[in-house]
């Protein structure tokens, strides 16, 4: 022996040899061996691992990565199922799935794939789940939750997440009596962990980064807005609302390490705003200066169209920052994009309400169907939106290029 390790091809069936108190010589079947991650197939195939070790790895991917019963991993593995659950337990301190995750997991019928993105990726996961959504422990699994009557946002938490599980869909009714799109996703926790920690899953050290979380945090649960006091000069501001520290600071601490002139203060607890009164403290990140805000604006990509078109409005109007911006240059594009996105939201809210009263009387096989039409419905206000918001800014945009002088 050499010391080096040795990896086998995948074979019509891999021997191991284990002893947990009782030798025994268990072959596992190729089609179990190629559901493997590349990782645990690694350690699985390679001969300088202890065969007990080997089992271990390959029990524990296919019961909590791959979903596999005890019961049918006893049958595949020709080991009783009274055998195999002692070992897991007792000998290789694999955790065996309650009753209820077990059931959970038998009603997914939907594929969940193990994250693989970069880590501008996996910020971009974590702010949306940490912003407007909600994420909890479900078991052996991580559920990210979304409640919003945007049907953008509520399409882009579909894009978003969707490219790693299948993404639910049911109109709601929220404790305020109003209708709101719920959406879900259940990840699992060995590669979804993070999504639970209450700090970033990495820095937010680069351009890449930084823009990535501002425009899913913008689209999700920030502002993009022009105002005026006495309808004159303008002035702007982007502004990240959030009631979790951990959640403003990173982003703060980044944006000033990258040299803008940013603020942070809080709304506290029990103060009277124009949406009631604040259950919790709110943290305020804003940015104000004008070359600052166009400098924001120039670098987000953003998908929400009254937030996107608000920023594209607000770079054309700052084109020289040091001069001032009259409210009667943007206020009439701004108030009709302001009109056109809460038309869209009573219409969302029309639809959720119908759908709603439909959804209390149905059975779980009627709710799935029902699920479908969901997502026709978000897609089908969706077009009918696409096409005000393009001519908004197909207008918007003939009106700058009109305001240019002549070379």
């Amino acid at each position: 022996m050499t010391g080096e390790r040795v990896t086998r091809p995948l074979q019509a069936g891999l021997k191991l040899r284990v002893d947990f108190g009782v030798p025994r010589e268990i072959v596992v079947p190729e089609e179990l061996l190629a559901m493997l991650t590349e990782e645990t197939r690694k350690i699985v195939m390679d001969e300088a691992v202890n065969d007990n070790q080997r089992f271990k790895a390959l029990v524990e991917e296919l019961h909590w990565g791959k979903y596999i019963s005890i019961e049918k991993l006893s049958k595949r593995l020709s080991v009783p199922l009274t055998t195999l659950w002692k070992w897991m337990r007792h000998k290789m301190n694999v955790k065996v799935r309650d009753n209820v995750t077990a059931l959970q997991l038998a009603k997914t019928k939907y594929a969940k794939r193990d994250f693989d993105g970069d880590d501008a990726e996996k910020l971009r996961l974590w702010y949306f789940a940490h912003t407007d959504g909600s994420v909890i422990q479900n078991g052996q699994q991580v559920q990210v939750i979304l409640m919003t009557p945007d049907p953008y946002l509520a399409l882009l938490f579909k894009e978003v997440f969707g490219r790693y599980g299948y993404v639910g869909v049911a109109p709601q009714r929220n404790d305020k009596g109003g209708y709101e799109w719920e959406l879900w996703i259940y990840l699992p926790l060995r590669s979804y962990w993070w999504l639970l920690e209450r700090r970033t899953p990495t820095l937010i050290d680069s351009d890449v980064k930084l823009y990535n979380v501002l425009s899913i945090t913008i689209d999700a649960e920030g502002s993009v807005y022009a105002y005026s006091h006495e309808e004159r000069i303008t002035d702007f501001r982007v502004v990240l609302y959030n009631e979790k520290m951990y959640v403003v600071k990173p982003l703060y601490e980044a944006l000033k390490q990258y040299g803008y002139r940013v603020r942070l203060h809080v709304t506290v607890k029990g103060t009277t705003t124009n949406y009631g009164r604040t259950s919790n403290d709110c943290y305020h990140i804003s940015i104000r200066a004008k070359a600052h805000v166009k400098r924001l604006l120039s670098n987000v990509e953003l998908t929400l169209p009254h937030k996107r078109l608000k920023a594209l409005l607000i770079k054309r109007v700052l084109k020289e920052t040091s001069e001032p911006v009259y409210w009667s240059t943007i206020e009439p594009f701004y108030s009709e994009v302001e009109a056109v996105h809460e038309e869209l939201l009573m219409e969302s809210k029309r639809v959720l309400k119908s759908l709603h009263e439909t959804w209390q009387a149905l059975t779980k096989e009627g709710r799935d169907r029902l699920r479908a039409k969901a997502w026709g419905e978000l897609q089908a206000l969706k077009e009918k939106y696409d096409g005000r918001f393009k001519e908004l800014e197909r207008r918007i945009e003939a009106y700058f290029r009109a305001q240019r002088p002549l070379p």
